[in-house]
């Protein structure tokens, strides 16, 4: 008995060290790094979504941001506001800056921290310029924006009144005059520097409380993956239409020429990407559709001799659809980059249309038409029944009048493979 209760001491001490550890809890660190997008939005939320289910206990979201879409930035706070592991912002490193978007998001987060040398604020919504202050519509968007700032502010007991200056007149802070105003909460160097510092602090989670205990925490980094970062670079709207339009042009000669490969491939690998990206993007399917016919209309002019009105209407068609892919004011693709690609394909059909009417002027080179009234050579002395070369080809022919060897002659009737042929007048 006395050996079982030593071994049972032994086995409990080197258990212990692992359960203190294990019990100590972990503090996840995440970066939002660049412009706030559907990608950023992705990330975020799937790591929230993993730090809740880990049992985490912080989640310290570094930012670097200049600003960003509306709509991606209001998913992202709603995921903030809504996760039940408590979120420190910290604007980081030196030089980093919380622009636009940014100052939502911090303000946002139940803890909001900045590093020495960095600044937030200009939080006026980019669609605002001067010119657009008599617009009922964009000072609704205006007023929206800053009641978000003040309601946030509320719920963390921050300034209220700097969050109207951000939005209404553009204002920016340093991280020292912005702890001094009470629009953040602290200064910290690092984000392990602020997981020490938030040790024993009472936050605002969801509708309730916590106390932070952030002593012994172990931090481990959830960098965003490859997905997320392709995301980012493909999830421009301007960028996504490109390779939509590559995508399917690309399809299309490739199944108009097989064979080709390449356009296939490129068509197809960039129809992907694009699909990848529009799936992050609120996309309009009627403007989508407009596309598509668009597309299909003037692929159809290729094939079928409308004299342009497939094409042009198709035209018409793809460009409306163009202006309304995306169902939100903030994303939008450029009005230059739509000209341009509507322009390409009228000046294609212009040039298409004017193929024709050549085409249409020209006789036939080909068939029954073409035979008939060609120029051939005698290539033996007959009467009667002989051959004749024509188009660079051997054929039957008859005729009633003698013919003399290299004697040109005309044909002026067809029966199955047999011409009927008259001398050509000298």
């Amino acid at each position: 008995m006395l050996r079982l209760s030593a071994l049972f001491t032994l086995i409990c001490c080197l258990a212990l060290p692992v359960a203190a550890s294990a019990s100590a809890g972990v503090a996840v660190v995440m970066t939002l790094n660049g412009a706030i997008g559907p990608a950023s939005v992705r990330y975020l939320t799937r790591g929230l979504a993993r730090a809740a289910d880990q049992d985490a206990r912080l989640v310290v979201l570094e930012i670097d941001t200049p600003g960003g879409l509306a709509s991606s930035t209001q998913s992202i706070v709603r995921a903030i506001l809504h996760s039940p592991v408590p979120v420190a912002g910290l604007v980081f490193p030196a030089g980093a800056r919380a622009a636009s978007a940014g100052t939502y998001i911090l303000y946002a987060c139940p803890v909001a921290a900045m590093s020495p040398a960095t600044h937030l604020g200009a939080a006026t919504p980019i669609a605002m310029g001067k010119s657009d202050t008599a617009d009922p519509a964009a000072r609704k968007r205006l007023s929206d924006a800053a009641a978000s700032l003040r309601a946030l502010a509320t719920r963390y007991g921050r300034n209220v009144d700097w969050g109207a200056a951000a939005v209404h007149k553009g204002a920016s802070l340093t991280a020292a005059e912005a702890q001094r105003m009470h629009v953040i909460d602290l200064v910290a160097t690092s984000p392990e520097a602020l997981i020490l510092a938030l040790d024993g602090r009472r936050v605002r989670v969801g509708d309730g409380w916590q106390t932070l205990k952030t002593a012994d925490l172990t931090v481990e980094r959830d960098p965003p993956g490859w997905q997320d970062q392709l995301l980012a670079l493909i999830a421009d709207p301007n960028v996504a239409y490109l390779l939509l339009l590559i995508g399917f042009y690309g399809i299309v000669f490739e199944l108009a020429g097989p064979g080709l490969i390449l356009p296939g491939t490129v068509g197809a690998i960039s129809l992907i990407l694009a699909l990848f990206a529009l799936q992050a993007l609120p996309i309009d399917y009627a403007g989508l559709g407009l596309m598509l016919l668009g597309i299909g209309l003037m692929v159809g002019e290729t094939f079928v001799a409308g004299f342009g009105v497939l094409g042009l209407g198709g035209v018409v068609a793809f460009t409306a659809g163009s202006l309304l892919l995306f169902d939100t004011h903030d994303i939008r693709v450029s009005l230059p980059m739509i000209g341009g690609t509507a322009a390409i394909s009228a000046g294609f059909f212009l040039w298409l249309i004017g193929r024709l009417i050549r085409l249409r002027r020209r006789g036939a080179v080909t068939g029954r038409e073409a035979i008939l009234g060609a120029q051939g050579v005698v290539t033996e002395d007959f009467t009667g029944h002989g051959h004749i070369h024509l188009h660079g080809e051997l054929w039957q022919a008859n005729c009633n009048l003698p013919l003399r060897r290299d004697q040109r002659v005309r044909v002026v009737a067809i029966d199955g493979l047999e011409l009927t042929v008259t001398p050509e007048e000298n």
